[in-house]
């Protein structure tokens, strides 16, 4: 009787479990997934403490890039910025840095093609030339360090936003004024970025426009400039007394520090033609391969020899087409010197004296050059910086950069410390970021991110660097990428187009 209880109560128990059961309704149905345009444009909406979105749309995939969900907004004084989110997205992130003044927000089609969020800003203010932003103290302070770093969190926002996760790895890279923005956020925002890579940066920014100055005034004196007659003799002497140092004549001057060349050798002994050089114009060849020094302190290395007759050479940032003033130095120094250092539009900078404007310069320079060596926080939190500059780059000196490297092998406390971090690359015959005869393409990025990610050093990845047709993309030649102060000379024999004749040898 006992145990007929017991089964009874079993089957009660079944029975109204059953029913129960059967009276539950089902469960939800997940809601839909987000399309990509739903996911995008809702973020139009989001709340960003200090920062508004002024557009968030998707676009549409091309034949050169994927889709990706655009998103621009702004941060007071009128710092915009750009977030482009790839709906197939690698879970990585690119900031690139801008150029110049900055003044416009850079492309990032090149980040964008590969799958990475990419972001980008315009410095602080609009307007690519005009220096004048620098006349009021939010904009020139967020040009000067902020405005990467004042970005930054907001993107990451927008980034989970859209994604619902964090990215796995943060990465800057910049070229000439982005150069100078890689080195600020190095130094003063390390904790920004995982991996920077900084081409031929402009890090002494006030330093520089002041060695553009010297430029103008010497080349602005009569009879002291160069006529494009006079320049191609002045690049062929420097090819003739230097290029085979590499072990090839190729019109490369791949080993720059063998590389001695006197302008004197030039001046004219008898009649003046374009076959030689008057005494002033070898006295400014001179003066632009010469360091410039400010009571008594190198501020800015001189330009090494190579690559004057150039397109892309002293012509566009130096000489002009007869004045100096309508070039990329001329027009660098004359906004540097009227809106940041003496702050007078009307200043006549042919006339300028650094002498009479130390404080201020010092000022400026504190806010605005990125000279410090020291990158111990950078190195301390794992991140890795890629060095890279053209060796005829007209506009800012390789020289430079190699002294700020061996700055920073100094102050980290020697070779071993500072191999554990920073990589410095020279591009031999390449001029301001790109172009010019040597090899000036390079995947720096991928390099970086198997710095960080897999902890292979560049130099240790035998990375080469290609030269491509622009019209038709062939390649047209490859040479090995040499850490300073290594560079790629010919072994003597082989293809001299191809990478696998040369080898990266020693000064």
């Amino acid at each position: 009787m006992h145990s007929d209880n017991k089964t009874n109560h079993f089957l009660f128990s079944l029975g109204v479990t059953l029913l129960l059961g059967g009276c539950t309704p089902p469960p939800t149905p997940p809601a839909p997934e987000e399309t990509a345009q739903q996911r995008c444009e809702r973020l139009r909406g989001k709340a960003l403490d200090g920062a508004s979105i002024t557009e968030a749309t998707l676009v549409a995939a091309s034949s050169t890039l994927p889709e990706y969900c655009k998103v621009t907004g702004l941060l007071p004084v009128d710092l915009q910025f750009e977030v482009r989110l790839p709906s197939d997205w690698n879970g990585k992130t690119v900031y690139a840095g801008g150029g110049g003044f900055d003044g416009s927000i850079p492309s990032t089609d090149v980040y964008t093609a590969q799958g990475y969020a990419a972001i980008a800003s315009n410095g602080g203010h609009t307007g690519l030339f005009d220096g004048s932003f620098a006349l009021d103290p939010e904009k020139l302070a967020d040009y000067a360090d902020r405005s990467i770093h004042r970005v930054l969190p907001f993107a990451k926002d927008i980034i989970r936003e859209r994604y619902g996760r964090n990215s796995e790895k943060t990465y800057f890279e910049g070229c000439s004024n982005g150069g100078r923005e890689a080195l600020i956020e190095a130094q003063r925002w390390p904790d920004d970025f995982d991996g920077i890579v900084a081409r031929a940066p402009a890090y002494n920014f006030v330093e520089l426009a002041l060695a553009f100055n010297r430029n103008f005034q010497q080349l602005s004196k009569p009879g002291a400039n160069f006529s494009a007659a006079r320049l191609a003799t002045l690049g062929k002497a420097v090819l003739d007394a230097c290029d085979d140092k590499d072990g090839l004549t190729d019109g490369i001057i791949s080993h720059t520090a063998a590389c001695q060349f006197d302008p004197g050798t030039l001046q004219c002994t008898g009649a003046d033609q374009d076959t030689c050089l008057t005494a002033e114009q070898v006295a400014s060849a001179r003066t632009l391969y010469s360091p410039m020094r400010l009571e008594g302190i190198v501020i800015n290395e001189g330009w090494p020899a190579g690559g004057e007759a150039d397109p892309l050479g002293w012509a566009p940032w130096m000489t002009g087409n007869g004045n100096a003033l309508f070039t990329g130095g001329g027009l660098l120094q004359l906004g540097m010197l009227r809106y940041f250092i003496t702050r007078d539009p009307n200043h006549d900078t042919l006339a300028f004296a650094p002498q009479a404007w130390l404080p201020r310069i010092s000022e400026v320079s504190a806010q605005v050059s990125a000279n410090s060596a020291d990158l111990e926080r950078f190195r301390a939190r794992g991140g890795k910086l890629i060095l890279w500059h053209g060796g005829i780059d007209a506009a800012i000196s390789q020289n430079g950069t190699a002294a700020y490297y061996q700055r920073v092998v100094q102050a980290s406390g020697g070779q071993a410390t500072a191999d554990s971090f920073v990589e410095y690359f020279p591009a031999p015959g390449v001029h301001h970021c790109g172009g010019g005869p040597g090899a000036d393409s390079v995947n720096l990025l991928s390099a970086l991110e198997d710095w960080v990610e897999k902890g292979i050093a560049p130099s240790r990845a035998n990375l080469v660097a290609t030269k491509v047709d622009l019209q038709t993309g062939a390649p047209l030649l490859a040479r090995p990428l040499c850490k300073y102060p290594l560079y790629p000379r010919y072994k003597g024999e082989g293809d001299p187009a191809s990478a696998a004749s040369f080898t990266c040898a020693a000064p």
